[in-house]
């Protein structure tokens, strides 16, 4: 009888620790699984030609993003910029025009995105610097994305808000 209690015991502990080792596991497994979030997306079809920003655009929409939402502005952009291939940019408005450049890398670094997401990964940055006939627009964008052929968002942080440009080729 004192054998069948001792190796009840045994039988018991041996469950026990079983049993702990099952509760850590799915604790574990349940934290993961809590942990791990759905990230919403959307395709946006880039166009594969490298050189996609070449041509006529103008802003069509500024907006910033706060604590209370998106809210539309005037940048004071009514005029029309012009990209080439070779980097070489060209803004005109009713003052005149001006010249200068724009390039784009790709780069891993933190952004807000177009809908005013916070994401680490790869994307592409932009700069636009013209100058002429005593002004300079120097935009400086951490990440731009394409909508199709014919429109592109560009958005920066500037340690308030969430700022957007929406251009539209011209």
């Amino acid at each position: 009888m004192i054998s069948y209690l001792i190796n009840c015991k045994k039988q018991i502990l041996k469950n026990k620790k079983f049993m702990k080792t099952i509760l850590s596991l799915s604790f574990i497994l349940f934290v993961s699984a809590s942990l791990t979030s759905c990230i919403k997306s959307v395709d946006i079809s880039t166009p594969s030609n490298n050189n996609a920003i070449s041509g006529s655009w103008y802003v069509s929409d500024a907006s910033y993003y706060d604590k209370y939402g998106w809210f539309s502005y005037d940048p004071g952009l009514p005029g029309v910029f012009n990209f080439y291939n070779d980097g070489t940019a060209q803004y005109a408005d009713n003052t005149g025009n001006m010249q200068g450049d724009w390039y784009s890398n790709l780069i891993t670094t933190g952004y807000y995105d177009r809908y005013g997401d916070y994401r680490v990964d790869s994307h592409k940055d932009f700069s636009i610097s013209v100058s002429g006939n005593g002004g300079y627009v120097d935009l400086v964008f951490d990440d731009i994305s394409f909508a199709g052929n014919t429109q592109f968002i560009a958005t920066y942080y500037d340690g308030k808000s969430i700022q957007r440009y929406t251009f539209s080729r011209y």
